[in-house]
């Protein structure tokens, strides 16, 4: 079953008579969960996505990014949690494709620690921001910021939640090996959509004019 057809199928209509629902997609069942859950994810941040650089055509809409005095005109503290997040990515994918279950806990452990790491380093971020009087509501960019890096990080938790869940299944023996792919496809994912946030969340007001003149939002 492709993408188009999981998210097109009309289960609750009748089949027509003579024919047979096909059923078996040739994938596992956690194959297709996960692209369920990457679609609904996709689609929530897309939604988020417009709504921002709608809302970045406002005067109100003060960037971050631009002028000299602005936090992520120079963006170091978050190319860190980038390099940090990549690290983690890196880390599971090797563990999937390593061939003893010691290197691979080894592997999944060294991931879950860069992925900690990252959320910590995010809440200095938010710290930072809030140091420089960046308040959540002083801003709608601000606002923003935190509310997108925010449910990135929640989704990242809950990565964290299943990298224990194949871990643990790992150190009793058990084959873990399907898990533990579809684990780093969405580990993978969270490493893509940090890189698109990150673009989104540092661009200048010139920049977000354009890309709302293309989407057909200024």
């Amino acid at each position: 079953m492709s993408w188009t057809q999981i998210f097109t199928d009309k289960p609750w209509l009748p089949e027509p008579a003579g024919e047979v629902p096909l059923v078996d997609s040739g994938h596992p069942p956690g194959v297709i969960a996960l692209r369920m859950l990457l679609g609904a994810i996709t689609i929530l941040f897309l939604l988020f996505f417009v709504t921002f650089i709608e809302r970045s055509q406002f005067q109100d809409f003060q960037a971050l990014a631009g002028e000299p005095w602005q936090p992520f005109t120079d963006s170091l503290k978050l190319w860190v949690n980038t390099g940090v997040l990549l690290l983690a990515s890196l880390a599971i994918h090797g563990a999937a494709h390593a061939r003893q279950n010691r290197v691979r806990v080894t592997l999944l452990v060294a991931s879950a620690v860069f992925a900690i790491v990252f959320v910590l380093l995010q809440i200095s971020v938010w710290q930072f921001l809030y140091g420089l009087g960046y308040g959540l509501s002083d801003n709608p960019a601000n606002s923003y910021f935190y509310m997108l890096t925010a449910v990135h990080a929640l989704h990242v938790v809950g990565g964290l939640t299943a990298l224990a869940w194949v871990t643990q299944g790992l150190l009793t023996g058990t084959n873990a090996t399907a898990a533990l792919r579809t684990c780093a496809t969405y580990w993978h994912y969270l490493f893509v959509l940090w890189l698109v946030l990150f673009f989104m969340l540092t661009r200048t007001p010139e920049t977000y004019a354009i890309i709302a003149a293309f989407c057909g939002l200024g």
